[in-house]
């Protein structure tokens, strides 16, 4: 017992001898400042004005357009007279934007409104949209606004859940599906969705969101990589 005394009084003395050496000052306070920009960046920017920016509309290395830019995007809206809808103060709404990728190929916007997905050398996307059929453009450009602010889990707030929505076609022929999964990826139109037709849910035409968060000065934006319908688009006329 006496050994033990006599470990514990040399362990309290030498732990009190640390102590009274010891000049390591006290560390300041350290202030997290991020390398990066968390603010929104097109927040001071409707829709439109971003579509119209250096970001949704530069070119690659190669002068050629870039999949996840809106170049025919802002050619379409301004070729359909829907300018308004994009550059209006209503800031409740969300903005379906459909990327240059959603443009291009089978099925895509383009054979969507000129009966073929054929672009020739060269051709612009103010030429692609000059040979279009503008009442199927404007149907589907109206088809993907939304009525609603959506986020990512507002008002998303369950995962694996249907959340029904409003586009600008009246109706119906408007309706739209959202549904999150857990790690807040959005899919739309993606079946089961039982309140729609099958002609939204199935053949391809339901649609995972690619990019997330495009807040603006009057609502928010998604953006797609092929476009999503709930009712089929008429063939067009050019």
């Amino acid at each position: 017992m006496k050994k033990i005394n006599h470990l514990k009084m040399l362990a309290i003395c030498s732990l009190a001898l640390l102590l009274a050496n010891c000049d390591i000052p006290l560390q300041e306070r350290f202030v997290f400042e991020p390398d990066v920009d968390l603010t929104d960046p097109f927040e001071n920017l409707t829709a439109w004005e971003f579509f119209n920016s250096e970001a949704a509309t530069r070119l690659n290395e190669e002068g050629e357009l870039i999949g996840d830019n809106f170049n025919y995007m802002a050619a379409a809206v301004e070729a359909a007279g829907l300018v308004d809808l994009y550059n209006g103060s209503n800031d409740g709404r969300t903005f379906l934007m459909l990327n240059n990728n959603a443009f291009t190929g089978s099925n895509d916007v383009i054979d969507l409104i000129t009966g073929s997905e054929e672009v020739a050398e060269g051709e612009t996307p103010e030429e692609v949209m000059a040979r279009a059929d503008m009442d199927v453009l404007r149907l589907i450009l109206q088809y993907h606004i939304i009525d609603t602010y959506i986020t990512q889990n507002d008002p998303l707030v369950e995962f694996d859940v249907n959340y029904e929505f409003q586009t600008l076609i009246p109706g119906e022929a408007g309706r739209i599906v959202l549904r999150r999964d857990n790690r807040l990826r959005i899919e739309i139109n993606r079946n089961p969705a039982p309140t729609l037709p099958s002609t939204a849910t199935g053949g391809g035409n339901n649609e995972r969101v690619r990019n997330y968060n495009y807040v603006f000065s009057n609502g928010i934006g998604h953006s797609l990589n092929d476009p999503v319908r709930n009712q089929p688009y008429p063939a067009p006329n050019p």
